[in-house]
């Protein structure tokens, strides 16, 4: 089940994101994204197993965070949760952009899937843990059938 995320959620939220990310938002910033973004959680037998934030920006939107716990992954999950999310959004956006850790591969696999396509690169742009940085995949959805043409 796909639904709105909630303060209760937010320790789950937390968990997940410091499995999976090497530099995880704090508690404060997922508090923040409740009120200001639409913010979805996937459950599996009552149990939180993935979060979405999107940024509504005018007629578009940012993928601003997306994980699902690691225990799950490859499952689909992310793509239900993901396609579920988009069609949450309530501005319809032309089209959706997000930004992926080059060497995340499994993400990349799952955006195109969900029909993103790169369109640019920033270089040096994530740190690591090590102290240097990897490049990030800009991508981005076009979400109109007139837009999604100009893609062809």
């Amino acid at each position: 089940m796909i639904r709105l995320m909630q303060a209760s959620d937010l320790k789950i939220v937390s968990e997940i994101e410091n499995l999976v990310q090497s530099h995880p938002w704090t508690q404060k910033q997922f508090e923040e994204s409740i009120a200001g973004y639409l913010s979805t959680v996937i459950e599996q037998n009552n149990q939180v197993v993935g979060f979405c934030i999107l940024q509504p920006v005018l007629d578009e939107a940012n993928l601003l965070l997306m994980a699902i716990h690691p225990s799950q992954q490859g499952k689909g999950l992310g793509y239900q949760l993901l396609d579920e999310s988009i069609a949450l959004l309530k501005n319809n956006p032309v089209q959706i952009f997000l930004e992926v850790r080059e060497s995340n591969q499994a993400a990349i696999a799952l955006y195109e899937k969900s029909d993103f396509h790169q369109i640019d690169l920033r270089k040096n742009y994530y740190p690591n843990k090590d102290g240097s940085r990897e490049h990030a995949i800009i991508m981005v959805k076009a979400c109109s059938d007139d837009f999604s043409k100009l893609f062809k």
